[in-house]
């Protein structure tokens, strides 16, 4: 017959079992550490290369940008010639047309 003490379990067992728990998480705690800091380091790692490539291609299109602004300036300045061009051209023409109407007598409306 088992007494009443047999049926209560003892109390030393489970605190060895806590103990030898909180003695693995003990042992696993430089692990932990360690792990932590490379996953730590691989995501800082990550970022700085994510970062670095950002820039880069920041860099580019700000490139880009700067070679189409001097495009159109430079598109700018040649419609700009060819407007003063075309406005010294047109008094000519009609100073040219006015000579030839006059020698065919041709009356010439302005």
């Amino acid at each position: 017959m088992m007494t009443l003490n047999d049926q209560i379990p003892d109390e030393k067992p489970e605190k060895k079992s806590k103990n030898s728990k909180l003695n693995e998480r003990e042992e696993q705690k430089p692990q932990n550490i360690k792990r932590n800091e490379e996953t730590v380091f691989s995501i800082l790692e990550s970022l700085s290369n994510k970062e670095k490539k950002l820039s880069k291609e920041k860099d580019q299109l700000l490139d880009v940008e700067e070679s189409l602004k001097k495009r159109i300036i430079n598109e700018i300045e040649t419609k700009k010639a060819r407007i003063l061009d075309l406005q010294t051209e047109i008094p000519e023409v009609k100073q040219r047309i006015e000579e030839l109407a006059k020698l065919l007598e041709i009356p010439v409306v302005k």
